[in-house]
């Protein structure tokens, strides 16, 4: 009886985050919230995180990793929700005819300047030659999804497909617990 108590409790706690969360978000956005909202405000999040650790000091060991401990997990939800639901449906009419593999790149890019962050901080060394970097390429990475991406989308997915979209944004970030 007890293992089966657990066992509902850890599927529960599992399951029901997602499923909340992508009810709630379809339901704001059917009553004209932006589907958008959420990740722009995690840019918000994320660029603040990226000055507070450049302004950290090398001293601070303590807060400089739960800094970083912070920004990774909120980039991995970002980036969960933004790779299997938003990218896919950019369109790859650029100059260069591939925006979603430019979109990709970059996340890629973050991801192995995260790692060099990472070795930075066990090393007990200055991280800002790669923290900079970052902040510099999400600041980037950012206002091109704020000013190009974002308001295509609005445009192009119709006005019944934004709250599933939104539901499907909501619903990735909440499977990274």
């Amino acid at each position: 009886m007890l293992f089966a108590g657990v066992a509902a409790g850890v599927l529960g706690s599992r399951l029901l985050p997602p499923l909340v969360a992508s009810t709630t978000a379809s339901s704001r956005a059917r009553l004209g919230k932006d589907p958008f909202d959420l990740l722009i405000s995690d840019h918000r999040e994320i660029t603040s995180l990226l000055d507070e650790m450049v302004a950290a000091p090398k001293e601070a060991v303590a807060r400089r990793g739960k800094l970083f401990l912070m920004l990774k997990r909120k980039l991995a939800k970002h980036a969960m929700a933004e790779e299997d639901v938003v990218y896919p449906i950019v369109r790859n009419d650029s100059a260069s005819g591939d925006e979603r593999k430019h979109l990709y790149d970059e996340h890629a890019d973050m991801k192995i300047l995260l790692y060099e962050i990472e070795g930075l901080l066990t090393s007990g060394e200055d991280w800002n030659g790669a923290v900079i970097p970052l902040r510099d390429l999400i600041r980037t990475h950012i206002d091109e999804e704020e000013r190009t991406i974002f308001p295509e989308l609005r445009r192009e997915v119709t006005k019944k497909g934004l709250p599933k979209l939104a539901g499907q944004i909501s619903r990735e970030e909440a499977l990274v617990l």
